[in-house]
């Protein structure tokens, strides 16, 4: 167990694909408990933060999560990750999102490492030339240069990356570690759901 959270961003958008994706089953569970046995084998402790109160009820998790209502209305994954962090027991904070069926709790350990290396405020891997955000290592010290963004309502999530040290992981570094590849499969569409299916399918079987 590392003393790290993991922020879970459950704000049940879910736009394309018309309706709760966290809800989905793939593999027989909700993609958004697939997500949170992932974080509890590897974070110390996990927030969920959510859009609204209601949506506390909605998501009828049965456990002992703390819940986070978004500070910042409509901001997006910059607001839900500022309010995740305001809560965060933790230096470090492992930021996710509730459409992730695959997510790595050996990427997450090696990211964790990598927190050792150097005085970094953000830990990140950048795959198919993208970053990716909302599957990234954040420190409490990230807080006030987000909360400025916000403000200003500049919703961007690297918008602030120039105010702090950032430590890219690259791809070839990520994909060495057995099953960090699919970890930043995201359900967004119908088809990515079946393939979501699929995958959980080829890889545990009927």
């Amino acid at each position: 167990m590392i003393e790290l959270t993991g922020i879970l961003l459950a704000g049940g958008k879910s736009r394309r694909l018309g309706r709760d994706k966290a809800q989905e089953l793939v593999g027989g569970r909700r993609i958004i408990d697939r997500v949170l046995h992932s974080l509890r084998q590897v974070t110390k402790f996990q927030t969920v933060v959510v859009d609204r109160f209601d949506r506390i009820e909605e998501l009828n998790i049965d456990a002992q999560i703390n819940f986070v209502v978004d500070a910042y209305s409509n901001s997006g994954s910059l607001g839900g990750l500022y309010s995740g962090l305001q809560q965060s027991s933790t230096s470090w904070s492992v930021l996710v999102a509730c459409d992730m069926p695959f997510l790595s709790a050996n990427l997450f350990e090696f990211m964790f490492a990598k927190t050792l290396d150097g005085d970094f405020d953000v830990v990140i891997p950048r795959v198919e030339g993208r970053l990716q955000t909302t599957h990234a290592l954040y420190n409490s010290s990230c807080l006030e240069p987000i909360n400025a963004r916000l403000k200003d309502g500049l919703l961007k999530m690297d918008g602030y990356f120039d105010n702090v040290k950032v430590c890219e992981i690259s791809q070839d570094e990520i994909f060495k570690i057995e099953g960090a590849e699919s970890s930043f499969f995201n359900v967004n569409t119908g088809e990515d759901l079946e393939l979501a299916l699929q995958m959980d399918k080829n890889t545990y079987g009927d």
